[in-house]
């Protein structure tokens, strides 16, 4: 299976009159879970800024990095390769879920707000690495269809900024990188059948009939089909049954899906059994394949 993977490069951009040169670079820490079933999705990575105050320069300039929307359409959305649907997805800057980083006004990195991160150079003419830790989120999201999703343009701009986190100062450095999910086709029980009991009287005119239901949930658009493992029919106490499902295909919609498993034993049947009552069980199996 397929989790999260940010790739990335470099690019620098710097000018003889600016008071300030940077380079900034993108990495990314792959998610210990991965996207299957509609489950929430997470990951982190790193932006690392490294600017240089020119000699003689005796200010101390404020550092602005924003992070773009990406690629269309409206709000951070990865689209299915080969496909047009869209996976939605969010980069904090605080943590999972808080503080949006966005090409909004500067604020702390450790804020709840959404906006860009900036923060002021210490007094130091040598040059001065910072790194800021980004949250990936995918909200949970049943109805996709399994494939590889992606958004290419994801671009973090440093700029000059001043105390109050302006965003339109010079542009000093950009980073490009790409980010990428993948569902993969998945199928489960999400509630397996009761036992199926067939009620039988010896010698009984009509067949006896008994019905259990079960669902299952896979992917959306992923088709799959099922099937009772041989042997689909046996005999317990002396009296022949067969099984049977209520239908032996489908298609995943994301979303659990119900089913029904039938037993039927003939009747003019005489059974076995020495008592009043009598039990018996046998364990079948359903399999589900896609």
């Amino acid at each position: 299976m397929r989790g999260l993977a940010v790739g990335w490069m470099v690019a620098a951009v710097s000018c003889g009159t600016w008071a300030v040169e940077c380079t900034v670079s993108a990495t990314s820490v792959a998610p210990s879970t991965l996207y299957v079933n509609g489950a929430a999705s997470y990951a982190t990575g790193s932006i690392t800024a490294t600017c240089t105050r020119q000699t003689g320069d005796v200010s101390r300039p404020y550092i602005y990095i924003g992070v773009n929307q990406g690629e269309p359409p409206s709000g951070r959305a990865m689209t299915r390769q080969n496909g047009t649907t869209t996976l939605a997805y969010e980069i904090y800057h605080r943590t999972y879920g808080s503080g949006a980083w966005t090409e909004g006004a500067g604020v702390a990195a450790t804020s709840t707000s959404s906006g860009g991160v900036f923060y002021r150079m210490a007094n130091s003419a040598a040059p001065q690495t910072t790194t800021f830790t980004y949250y990936i989120v995918i909200p949970s999201a049943t109805s996709k269809p399994a494939g590889i999703y992606d958004d290419l343009a994801v671009t973090a701009t440093v700029r000059l900024s001043t105390s109050g986190g302006s965003n339109t100062g010079a542009t000093l450095a950009l980073a490009n990188w790409g980010i990428a999910a993948s569902i993969q086709h998945s199928c489960y029980f999400s509630s397996t059948p009761a036992p199926v009991v067939i009620n039988y009287t010896s010698f009984m005119s009509a067949a006896a009939t008994a019905t259990s239901f079960f669902q299952v949930s896979c992917t959306y658009q992923t088709p799959y089909t099922l099937a009772i493992a041989a042997p689909s029919t046996g005999t317990l106490l002396g009296i022949n049954y067969s099984l049977s499902l209520g239908a032996s295909s489908g298609t995943g919609s994301g979303l659990a899906q119900t089913y029904s498993i039938i037993g039927s034993a003939a009747g003019s049947q005489a059974g076995t059994c020495g008592a009043g009552t009598c039990s018996a069980s046998r364990v079948h199996t359903i399999n589900v394949v896609f």
